[in-house]
């Protein structure tokens, strides 16, 4: 295996692992129909169903990275890596004033915006790397998120 194929490799592999995380987070239990008409949700579950939307999002455009990264479509990644970068602007994304947590975001929006631009220049490996440094910063992201915030 070459390094340009290693390099592919390990991107693929830290993004497997994101993308399992993720799902643990948006998963949901298996809906059975209720038998009455559903209570309305309060704001906090309103919240809960647009965050879950949100995440749902992140990771469609995590997946079309993963898929242009494995078949060397660098159109596809630009596009998922520009949706991460758009996303990441969002009031949604923005889910607590800590330091620490906006310190995440930043080197999110550099890691997907270099990501974006590695596409752009046909360059793969860049961009599997860059792919590579968004995944990692998502999952200390996340345990931050879980860790530190959710407990309070």
């Amino acid at each position: 295996m070459t390094g340009k194929h290693w390099r592919v490799v390990c991107g693929l592999m830290g993004l497997a692992v994101c993308l399992l995380m993720a799902m643990e987070i948006v998963a949901e239990p298996p809906q059975v129909p209720p038998k009455s008409p559903p209570p309305k949700q309060n704001s906090d579950e309103a919240k809960s169903k647009s965050l879950q939307d949100f995440m749902r999002a992140k990771l469609s455009a995590s997946e079309k990275i993963l898929e242009g990264l494995a078949l060397e479509d660098l159109e596809l990644v630009q596009q998922g890596a520009q949706s991460l970068h758009q996303m990441s602007s969002a009031e949604k994304w923005r889910v607590s004033k800590d330091a620490t947590y906006r310190q995440f975001s930043e080197e999110f929006q550099r890691n997907t915006g270099e990501l974006a631009r590695a596409a752009e220049n046909d360059n793969l490996d860049l961009a599997a790397l860059k792919w590579f440094a968004t995944t990692m910063n998502c999952i200390e992201c996340h345990r931050f998120v879980r860790n530190n915030l959710m407990v309070k």
